[in-house]
């Protein structure tokens, strides 16, 4: 019982983890119509930062940059600035492009960060990654009590993430970005810039994707180029397309439910054989799902409603 008491506190912490990049790229995809295929860059940045500013110095068998041990907030705060910053500097060049080219030199930039997370070993000890990191106030919990805490602090940090979204998307900001997504020439007429509008919203969801990264490494307590491959982008645009493009409480349900569907069956206790089985199953589950709610529910499961007008104070 207690076993499986964990394993769930396990699903809710790493779906929630995926609940912030739904959020985020609802902001970018759902709010302004910007088709990012590469959101695993601003995650994997975040990561990293996260763990080359709080992991201690590097062992003579390894080798990373700085390694400085600080405090998990500032590691957040660092993975965050980290995500905005990249963000900054693949939207300057690229959010000018056509929706097609956008998409491509997302993918492109993510593909290239992996590798040098990969090859530069100078800067994350190469495919080794950076191991063995801490999680936060092991010394004042109990190996028993952390996953519990961990569970609250992201389930906390997520509602914070939710209510930020939720602001931004309903304001004046929001409502221009929703203009740029449904006719953008219109838009310009009425002085909405769709440059300025482009590179902020995407720079905020550079910036909470680098958070979640930050999150996903304190869940992990290590981090590897691998698991920062473009499988991720695909996961969390499948997940928000399950839940809802457009609407963020379906960005919610849509990273809960997609992590339950994909991770549910590892608790089951299977030979290597019915393992490999599994796992294939895992994926078919997954399509399946995704089809029969294209089929049934394009939309999703909670698709974006009309947004309201008052009319005559009412």
């Amino acid at each position: 019982m207690e076993g499986l008491l964990l394993f769930a506190v396990s699903l809710l912490s790493l779906g929630a983890i995926y609940a912030i990049l739904c959020l985020a790229l609802n902001l970018e995809a759902g709010g302004a119509g910007l088709w990012d295929l590469g959101i695993v860059s601003f995650f994997g940045i975040g990561a990293y930062t996260y763990a080359l500013l709080t992991a201690p110095a590097a062992e003579p068998h390894q080798n990373y940059l700085l390694g400085l041990g600080l405090s998990p907030v500032v590691g957040l705060a660092g993975a965050a600035v980290t995500g905005a910053i990249t963000a900054l500097l693949i939207g300057l060049p690229t959010l000018r492009l056509k929706r097609e080219y956008f998409l491509i030199t997302t993918l492109a930039f993510a593909e290239v960060l992996r590798q040098v997370f990969a090859n530069e070993d100078w800067l994350t000890n190469g495919v080794a990654g950076i191991y063995g990191l801490e999680q936060p106030f092991r010394d004042v919990l109990t190996p028993s009590t952390l996953p519990y805490a961990f569970l609250v602090i992201i389930l906390a940090s997520l509602a914070i993430v939710y209510w930020l979204v939720a602001k931004v998307s309903g304001d004046g900001f929001g409502r221009a970005l929703k203009a740029l997504r449904e006719n953008e020439p219109l838009a310009m007429t009425a002085g909405i810039y769709p440059f300025s509008h482009y590179l902020r919203v995407f720079m905020l969801a550079g910036a909470l994707s680098g958070v979640a990264g930050a999150y996903y490494v304190w869940y992990n307590t290590l981090v590897v180029p691998g698991q920062f491959s473009s499988n991720v982008t695909f996961f969390v645009w499948t997940a928000l397309i399950i839940g809802g493009l457009g609407n963020n409480r379906g960005a919610l349900v849509g990273g809960f439910l997609f992590v339950v569907m994909h991770d549910a069956l590892r608790f089951i206790q299977a030979s290597s054989d019915m393992a490999l089985f599994l796992s294939s199953l895992r994926t078919v589950m997954i399509g399946a799902a995704l089809i029969l709610i294209l089929r049934f529910r394009p939309s999703g499961l909670l698709p974006e409603r009309p947004a309201r007008i008052a009319v005559g104070g009412r």
